[in-house]
């Protein structure tokens, strides 16, 4: 057994290849080198006021700990697997390449924008990590096939794509309600939501499975 009989090759999963190995290099040097990991991180009240941009897509590449990073390469590698080859599909292959690594960029500067906004007044406010990308890579992935058929030993009343994304809302919003938590809830939420509508930008159509399969 080979690895790519198990894995994607390069040229189905060219961004997860890329991506995920540079946010586990730069994670790691930011657990030992407390200079380098400052500098990256998202300070939202900095940010606000015209300093520290670059945070908004650097603070993507350094995490807290071991468990937070492992969690969120392995959604990336797959789920950017994944929009990679949903893409292609519908588009072709030369849209993917130029599509996924744009949709990448959004799904990392959107929620944090939105996340900037939320804590601009609080000096002292940080947050770091890939988690924007990661539930924003769920949300698209879930509503660009609406209709898909799905199957899920876990829930087995989920049976489409949409169920699963409606199934992943309740949850993100019951975990919103949970108080003097440490997860970054809005930030989850909102990359939900924002991935969701991308998903709908790229793929007009979903919107309209949506509302046929609403009314049938």
């Amino acid at each position: 057994m080979q690895f790519f009989d198990i894995f994607p090759t390069l040229q189905e999963a060219p961004y997860s290849y890329l991506f995920v190995p540079l946010m586990l290099i730069s994670s790691i040097i930011g657990f030992y080198s407390k200079s380098y990991f400052h500098a990256l991180i998202l300070h939202p009240y900095e940010i606000a006021r015209g300093k520290r941009i670059h945070t908004l897509l650097t603070s993507a590449f350094i995490h807290r700990n071991c468990w937070h990073l492992l969690f969120n390469a392995f959604i990336i590698f797959g789920l950017g697997y994944d929009m990679f080859g949903t893409i292609s599909q519908e588009y072709g292959v030369h849209t993917a390449y130029v599509l996924t690594p744009l949709l990448f960029f959004l799904l990392i500067i959107l929620p944090n924008l939105f996340q900037t906004y939320q804590k601009r007044k609080d000096f002292y406010f940080t947050a770091l990590g890939a988690s924007g990308l990661s539930f924003g890579l769920y949300g698209f992935s879930a509503l660009f096939y609406p209709l898909q058929p799905m199957q899920n030993s876990i829930v087995p009343f989920v049976n489409s794509a949409m169920q699963s994304w409606i199934f992943g809302l309740l949850i993100l919003l019951l975990l919103a309600q949970i108080k003097n938590s440490s997860i970054n809830k809005y930030l989850h939420l909102s990359a939900y939501l924002i991935g969701t509508l991308l998903a709908q930008i790229v793929r007009p159509q979903a919107g309209l499975e949506i509302f046929t399969a609403i009314l049938s």
